[in-house]
């Protein structure tokens, strides 16, 4: 080997001589012994020993300093170059970037459709093409990573892509995770079904069904929260418009599903109660009739107590309330409302309150007060609803009676338990006999979505409504808008909910048609008058009994006694009316003598009271103006005219008139809902009904 090729290993123990010599042609290195024995390791390492070259001075040639200097200069433009190069690099591929990953969050939009539709397979297929075009865009950064300090600036446009695409790839994730948590969920009610099919498996497991989709629901939070972290730090101004509008979209399409997981995990615990997991659910459920209408709907002539234990139903026993409430002895008072009809309050007129979070609570107070069971969840169901559920089963055979169907039911109930002619000791038995064997008919696998159908629209009508005394179930209850609660204006918001209730035990109310129509004038200082016109007609007519008795003979009834023919539908209407607006709202005139107003403590609004009476082919009117508390502030660039009306619960939709006008000197910018008109001298006028709730406003200046 060339000993020059040998490498001085400068950490070996120096030689003993005290100089070593080594030839060079015209420089001489000389090797000195080290003056520095030992260098003390700072963090105590293992002593070593350094030696030091020293030669004479060598001084490079001037074209070599000459090639540094260029060389360096070079490097530093290459680099600037690069730098630049990188940059528009980044601004071509930005649109294409942007583009692909706007692509990936459309075939989230259209996953997210197909979960809503309950169409998985293409939510599915979707979510994977959106989170493999967020993991291309991805790919197309790679050159970013070298110059972090210039595009993971909070401010800049890489940061804002990057978080964009990497956000994406979590929420696709998260998408996905939530489609298998749903596909669970979806499972309940075919298990629910089945369990309480008497062919059905009773052997599935919904609790663990739950229990799977609460574990992806989990998944996906984990991965939407992800998603909002990155996006949330974007800074949306520093970027170009179509930029900064996609990021917005990606925001809020993450914060909605954000909001959306976090809720269903949020009331998981409440489910497994109503489906009785740990312990089992005591329900009451209201049969409410309301062709003898009531404030939460209808009557209560009976209520079912149905006992759940881990998704089966082990008990179902229909009652009379008259057998419960004549089993009770004591006094208890009634609201002043009720004392026209009754002196001694009783739980069949304990829905008093047309909030059912109100009323509920009294129901299950009554039914423990006069010795019935403590419950846990109360559920009023009004009579109407039968009609549509029996469209889906078909008719239902009831014991050696026959078979009811949506047409004749009402008729044939009514008859059978008003008549008493199963029996004055139990009048209600057909009842007892009909639904188990319409439970029967309808919790069939084939049936679900048409019943879930029905029970949304009944649900969105008011004609279920739900209460309990556990605060979690309450509380799903509240967010599922099924809890029967009425509407808290805003301040300087108009408000009004007609609410009847029948007095007298007639069922005519399923005759009579209610017109109601809702003037409100705005004068040049924003004060506002409201004026209320109520009609009611009994459309009740000797066409209806003929078809009456047309139906019974079928069935072999040929009697029907002038009492029986009033008590179901022919007999006078009578019912004691509030009128419910903003508190405050001051009478100015009505046609009405005895009218009277007050104020519910319970629901904070001001309501007008009376008591409005017709018989068959008479028709009522009602009108009450009355001041609102509040004026509109045109201080600002335009007042707000804001109202929501609501329908009452059981009522199959008052036909609503609804007209705004204002003083010359306020002019109109917008009104809603658009479909409203505007008449030759300016009212704007809507013809709608109270099927559903309704909201109106227009803004003026």
């Amino acid at each position: 080997m060339d000993p020059g090729s040998e490498k001085i290993n400068l950490r070996r123990e120096p030689a003993k001589t005290s100089v070593d010599k080594i030839k060079r042609p015209k420089n001489v290195l000389i090797k000195h012994r080290s003056p520095i024995k030992k260098v003390r390791d700072l963090f105590n390492g293992e002593e070593e020993h350094y030696i030091y070259i020293k030669g004479k001075k060598f001084t490079p040639p001037k074209y070599l300093g000459n090639l540094l200097k260029i060389a360096f200069a070079g490097f530093i433009i290459l680099m600037i170059i690069n730098t630049v190069n990188v940059y528009y690099i980044g601004k071509k591929l930005e649109k294409d970037i942007s583009a692909q990953a706007y692509e990936g969050y459309s075939y989230l939009i259209d996953a997210g459709k197909s979960a809503t539709k309950i169409q998985f397979d293409g939510a599915i297929a979707a979510f994977e093409k959106a989170l493999g075009n967020f993991s291309d865009a991805k790919d197309k950064l790679w050159f970013i990573t070298g110059y972090s300090s210039f595009y993971d600036h909070s401010d800049g446009v890489g940061y804002a892509v990057n978080a964009l695409l990497e956000g994406g790839k979590h929420f696709a994730v998260a998408g996905s995770y939530f489609l298998e948590a749903v596909e669970e969920f979806n499972k309940i009610p075919l298990y629910f079904v089945s369990k309480n099919n008497p062919n059905g498996n009773k052997d599935l497991s919904i609790t663990e069904v739950l229990s799977k989709g609460l574990e992806k629901t989990d998944l996906a939070i984990k991965e939407i929260s992800a998603a909002a972290e990155l996006i949330s730090n974007v800074n949306e101004g520093a970027l170009p418009p179509e930029i900064a509008a996609r990021i917005s979209f990606a925001k809020e399409k993450v914060e909605e599903v954000s909001t959306t997981l976090n809720a269903t995990a949020q009331y998981f615990p409440a489910f497994l109660k109503l489906l009785g997991d740990r312990h089992p659910h005591k329900y009451m459920i209201l049969l409410q009739n309301n062709n003898e209408i009531r404030a939460t709907g209808g009557f209560i002539g009976s209520y079912a107590i149905v006992d759940v234990n881990q998704g089966y139903i082990t008990n179902l026993k229909v009652e009379d309330v008259y057998d419960i409430d004549g089993s009770y002895g004591g006094y208890i008072e009634p609201p002043e409302e009720l004392k026209g009809f009754t002196t001694n309050w009783r739980l069949r007129d304990s829905n008093y309150s047309p909030d059912f979070a109100i009323s509920g609570a009294k129901v299950k107070w009554f039914l423990q007060k006069e010795g019935g069971p403590g419950v846990d969840t109360v559920i009023a169901i009004n009579q109407g609803l039968l009609k549509d559920l029996l469209e889906i089963t078909g008719p239902v055979q009831v014991g050696n009676f026959g078979k009811l169907n949506s047409e004749n039911y009402n008729l044939l109930l009514s008859y059978v338990i008003e008549g008493k002619i199963w029996g004055a000791e139990d009048p209600k038995h057909i009842l007892k006999v009909f639904i188990p064997a319409f439970k029967e008919a309808i919790l069939q696998e084939k049936n679900l979505g048409k019943v879930g159908s029905k029970l949304y629209k009944a649900i969105q009508q008011k004609h279920i409504m739900m209460y309990s005394g556990d605060s979690d179930i309450q509380d799903l209850f509240d967010a599922f808008g099924v809890s029967g609660r009425m509407q808290i204006p805003e301040d300087n918001e108009d408000y009004l909910s007609v609410i009847n209730t029948s007095i007298g035990g007639s069922k005519s109310d399923q005759f009579v048609e209610e017109n109601i129509t809702h003037d409100t004038e705005i004068d040049e200082h924003g004060n506002i008058t409201d004026e209320v016109t109520i009609k009611r007609r009994h459309l009740w007519s000797d066409d209806i009994y003929r078809s009456w008795k047309k139906t019974l003979a079928a069935y072999g009834f040929s009697e029907m006694p002038d009492q029986l023919i009033d008590n179901l539908g022919r007999g006078r209407n009578k019912v004691n009316m509030r009128i419910y607006v903003p508190a405050g709202s001051v009478l100015i005139d009505s046609n009405a003598k005895d009218i009277m107003t007050k104020y519910d403590d319970e629901l904070k609004k001001t309501y007008f009271y009376t008591v409005v009476e017709i018989k068959a082919g008479e028709t009522a009117k009602l009108n009450v103006k009355y001041r609102l508390p509040f004026s509109l502030d045109f201080s600002a660039p335009a007042g707000v005219y804001k109202m929501i009306v609501e329908k009452q619960p059981g009522s199959r939709g008052s036909i609503f008139n609804k007209t705004i006008h204002a003083s010359d000197a306020l002019e109109n910018i917008a009104y809603y809902p658009a479909d409203g008109r505007k008449d030759a001298i300016g009212r704007i006028i809507y013809a709608s009904n109270l099927v559903y709730d309704r909201y109106f406003s227009a803004i003026w200046k």
